[in-house]
């Protein structure tokens, strides 16, 4: 019986158990697209903990998929003195599998190291030949191959393509390591017995073919299956219909205890991947190891969002009486007793018509983050008009706003997300077209509005949150976020969904 099926068996088991690999490289370096800048805005570690899981986690599922396995049948021919044997196995399945030690490892300077010992494998199935010749002959029967004492480690060098800011992996054979200790076959039905006569040799072809031929198929693996795959990690993600995050490498990971990668961490408009103007502040050096993964995220995120959504028009705002809320007891009615009492002039000069207020950002909303606290700094101004009998719009004056909110910052299993609150707005009077302009009683009116309107549409988007890497199976579990001096600290456990609903 030929060997090549079963080491072929084993040789994908042990690939198998690489594609876990995947997703851990996945959680690191999903979102982002294209290098330019040398200092990370967003950080990202996997501990040593973190790994461990990720190595329980794909032990589990690698013995759930070697289990339901399926083996297509194998057929062939081969060319001997007194004619040519036709053979076939099929009906092969896996009978028994187990790991019972498993690990992922970092590799200092290097990249990761997978391994596995004590692996134990066994399969049976139907076998059956016809030997073409002057007397044909033919038999079948069934048989049972195991292989036991196996170990397998390969380490995978991790790098970084500098003009995509893409992952690479790769392995050479002296990366590989890959034994077989034991080999036990058994063939039964037909002339099983005479067949078995030669059980001993039939054994020492496998082992020798296993331990021949494993490394090159898995280190062939790493090179082409599981490099596509890491090259094919989607590499942007949308935070709104104007705007994406880029999450890309600005160098190559670390690897001492723990994983840990540098990634850019910039919005940009979607289309346009134009730089904000912003300096990126410095994340300190962090050995911590507390938790199974750790993020941390400068305010170079926020606030080149800010920069994007600014420059898209996203903090425009046409305040029209349509736009307030039914049942508000808020009037844009040039005669209501609000307007006539803060702008009396107005009144006069337009009785009983509407109003319409144009909101808009005059520069990139301005994110700060110390350890004490959050906050942000909003300029905007707000020109007023009235909406004469033709539906043209008359202009009455613009007021320039400083808005400043603090934040209190939460973290759902994808999203950063904030709660704003208002801290103070300050308010002048830049133009205007009308006589004797008093903006005192608008003062304490912007404040109204900023508490009424601007918070809660701040909140909503706050709500949605800015994305951080998450996928479909893990779940970030009792996440802990603190603040430094221009960062976020985001520490959490993860979770495996389908055990977690089991």
């Amino acid at each position: 019986m030929s060997p090549r099926y079963t080491f072929m068996l084993l040789a994908s088991t042990a690939v198998r158990s690489l594609k876990m690999f995947a997703f851990l490289l996945s959680l690191l370096t999903v979102i982002g697209l294209g290098t330019g800048a040398t200092q990370p805005g967003f950080e990202a570690r996997i501990t040593p903990s973190g790994l461990n899981f990720l190595s329980e986690i794909g032990i589990r599922e690698l013995k759930d998929e070697i289990s339901k396995a399926t083996i297509p049948d194998q057929s062939g021919s081969s060319d001997v003195v007194i004619g040519t044997i036709d053979y076939t196995f099929s009906n092969m399945h896996v009978t028994s599998f187990d790991i019972p030690s498993a690990s992922i490892s970092t590799k200092t300077n290097v990249g990761v190291t997978v391994s596995a010992s004590g692996l134990y494998l066994a399969m049976s199935g139907d076998w059956k030949y016809e030997l073409d010749s002057i007397i044909p002959v033919s038999d079948d029967g069934t048989f049972d191959v195991s292989l036991s004492d196996v170990s397998l480690a390969v380490t995978i060098e991790i790098g970084v393509d500098s003009k995509t800011g893409l992952p690479t992996v790769y392995s050479s054979s002296s990366d590989c390591s890959f034994y077989v200790g034991s080999v036990s076959v058994d063939i039964h039905g037909g002339a099983s017995w005479l067949y078995n006569l030669f059980d001993d040799m039939i054994e020492d072809d496998i082992q020798d073919a296993l331990n021949d031929q494993v490394c090159q198929i898995v280190v062939k693996e790493v090179n082409t299956d599981l490099a596509a795959e890491v090259a094919g990690i989607t590499m942007v993600t949308s935070i709104s219909d104007t705007a994406e995050i880029d999450y890309s490498l600005v160098s190559a990971p670390m690897f001492n205890s723990s994983l840990t990668t540098f990634h850019k961490g910039e919005v940009y408009q979607i289309g346009n991947h134009t730089e904000a103007p912003f300096k990126i502040p410095t994340i300190p050096s962090d050995p911590d190891v507390s938790r199974m993964v750790f993020m941390w995220m400068t305010d170079y995120v926020a606030n080149s969002a800010g920069y994007v959504l600014h420059n898209t028009g996203f903090f425009q705002y046409n305040v029209t009486q349509d736009e307030i809320p039914a049942g508000s007891k808020i009037s844009l009615n040039t005669s209501d007793f609000a307007i006539e009492f803060l702008i009396p002039q107005i009144a006069k000069l337009y009785p009983n018509m509407m109003m319409q207020m144009n909101l808009n950002t005059t520069a990139p909303p301005v994110v700060s983050i110390t350890p004490d606290s959050v906050g942000a700094t909003i300029n905007g101004d707000i020109a007023a008009y009235v909406i004469l009998p033709n539906k043209t719009l008359a202009y009455v004056f613009t007021l320039g706003a400083t808005l400043k909110v603090s934040a209190d910052l939460g973290f759902t299993q994808s999203s950063l997300t904030w709660n704003s609150s208002y801290v103070s707005a300050d308010l002048k009077l830049l133009y205007t077209a009308i006589d004797d302009f008093k903006i005192d009683r608008l003062r304490s009116t912007l404040q109204f509005a900023c508490k009424a309107y601007i918070i809660p549409a701040l909140n909503k988007y706050g709500a949605q949150g800015v994305p951080v890497p998450s996928f479909d199976d893990y779940v970030f579990m009792n996440p802990v976020v603190t603040q430094g001096q221009g960062f976020l600290k985001i520490g959490t456990d993860l979770a495996y969904q389908a055990t977690r609903s089991t």
